[in-house]
């Protein structure tokens, strides 16, 4: 909620003095007023990829179609169907214009989401579609198989109180572990090739750059629109037709080989 205290405790993160800057700046200058606006995991197509946690899903689906291989989830039961959020570039656009423009949004923060919620089962199942993958494998229910991660712990949780986010993974199966097995870059090598040049861009140059944000796309981000909302806001995107549109962005980039459906299913 953007009503949670300012800065959150978690850890340091850059925006809190870009904000600060922006409020002294319009202290001492009448007249000039802020908004901030805070955004999800972003959807949109840059020939940069780096933070973007949904490009690495995509290159691990194209490989693991070329192998003829399904498609697997680190996570345990509880990831693989949590409601998640995400923002599409554009739309955050349209709201952070909307914002500036009403006067009664002037020197307010706002969240800012597709209000469509995304689960990584629905996803993954849509994701192997695209790129021909052979199925989906879900979680295991072998306890013996997962690593527990304890996000924070004590005084140093989002609110200095509860209980730390807890995940657990398969280390074996995480994008990052998969993409230093030298046969996936292999395989890429090889799309590379069949592309004619259409594909231009190798995520394994760089594999803690390229696929750790793939990793932590699973974390839990929910934003509440409930603001913006009160405020006037109605913008929707679904978010499974938004990724869908950035693959075939990214595929006019460079950055991912031909996708082999003409159209995504919306998440209904």
């Amino acid at each position: 909620m953007e009503s949670d205290p300012q800065p959150a405790s978690l850890e340091p993160n850059f925006y809190y003095p870009q904000e600060k800057l922006l409020f002294d700046y319009c202290k001492v200058n009448p007249g000039v007023g802020w908004n901030v606006i805070r955004p999800a995991w972003i959807i949109g197509a840059v020939n940069n990829a780096q933070m973007n946690a949904l490009h690495p899903w995509a290159v691990y689906a194209a490989v693991q179609s070329a192998k003829g291989e399904p498609l697997h989830f680190a996570g345990d039961i509880a990831e693989w169907q949590v409601p998640l959020f995400h923002s599409t570039a554009r739309l955050t656009g349209f709201l952070t214009e909307w914002a500036v423009l009403e006067d009664k949004c002037k020197d307010q923060a706002f969240n800012s989401n597709d209000t469509s919620p995304f689960t990584m089962d629905r996803f993954l199942e849509e994701l192997a579609r695209w790129y021909g993958a052979k199925g989906v494998v879900p979680p295991t229910d072998d306890e013996a198989k997962y690593h527990t991660v304890v996000w924070k712990k004590g005084k140093d949780t989002p609110l200095g109180y509860g209980p730390p986010q807890v995940l657990r993974i398969q280390p074996a199966l995480t994008l990052s572990e998969w993409a230093r097995q030298p046969e996936n870059a292999n395989v890429w090598k090889e799309l590379m090739v069949q592309s004619g040049g259409k594909l231009t861009h190798n995520p394994f140059d760089d594999i803690e750059a390229h696929f750790t944000f793939g990793d932590a796309v699973t974390l839990r981000m929910t934003l509440s629109m409930n603001k913006a909302r009160r405020l006037g806001w109605t913008g929707f995107v679904d978010t499974t037709e938004s990724i869908f549109e950035m693959y075939q962005d990214m595929e006019t980039l460079g950055m991912l080989p031909k996708l082999k459906v003409n159209d995504p299913r919306p998440y209904v």
